[in-house]
């Protein structure tokens, strides 16, 4: 097993090498303004589909919150080497977090965030493995790869997510995904800034579990 992934690693790492200078070749990197603009053109679209209606101008997009204080996210994430990736997940607008001393409800639209996080499943899994080959990176070497990168990305994981969205729609969903979370950890570069944990308490707050709440809230 060790030997297979070991020639694995030595095939993917070739792989990304030579991906890395053809990359260099053709640089002519997307910037700020043109990446908005193609994401307004190519993402938006995709994401009115799955009820993503609100978009903030830049790299948020989001629904408006249901009846249970629940709305659906989707975030790209600008990364080093010239790439970026997804993430995805849900705003509850009666769990604050802290920013510095201060402490914010996220209710409006402009203190929208991902309170709940999760990463496109190919990105998380290369994580896990250490892996060299991210098929849901999208690059920004250039404006034709770009485009082609950012489809490629969606188009794989555009169910994924939506069909996350509807299996967490309520609290109670919530609470039972993220015990499954909470119990066995993705592996993290780094630390994840609203644990699981966390999260529970206040969920089992608003369900007026008040000792589950205190339980969870120790853990954190």
């Amino acid at each position: 097993m060790n030997f297979l992934r070991k020639i694995r690693d030595i095939f993917e790492r070739k792989v990304f090498l030579n991906e890395f200078y053809e990359d260099v070749q053709n640089l002519d990197e997307v910037l700020l303004e043109k990446r908005i603009e193609i994401l307004r053109d190519i993402a938006n679209p995709k994401f009115e589909k799955i009820g993503l209606k609100n978009w903030n101008g830049k790299y948020l997009w989001f629904s408006d919150f249901n009846k249970e204080g629940i709305k659906h996210v989707v975030e790209y994430n600008v990364l080093k080497g010239f790439s970026g990736a997804f993430t995805f997940g849900n705003c509850f607008d009666f769990v604050p977090t802290f920013s510095g001393k201060k402490l914010i409800n996220h209710r409006t639209e402009k203190s929208t965030k991902i309170i709940y996080l999760k990463k496109t499943e190919s990105w998380q899994k290369s994580i896990e493995t250490q892996r060299h080959i991210n098929p849901d990176k999208v690059s920004t070497i250039n404006e034709k790869k770009f485009r082609e990168s950012l489809e490629k990305v969606l188009n794989r994981n555009l169910i994924k997510i939506e069909n996350w969205f509807k299996e967490n729609e309520t609290i109670e969903k919530n609470i039972y995904s993220l015990k499954k979370d909470a119990e066995n950890p993705p592996f993290e570069i780094g630390t994840r800034i609203i644990s699981f944990e966390y999260i529970l308490a206040f969920l089992n707050r608003e369900k007026s579990e008040f000792k589950t709440a205190e339980f969870w809230l120790n853990e954190h």
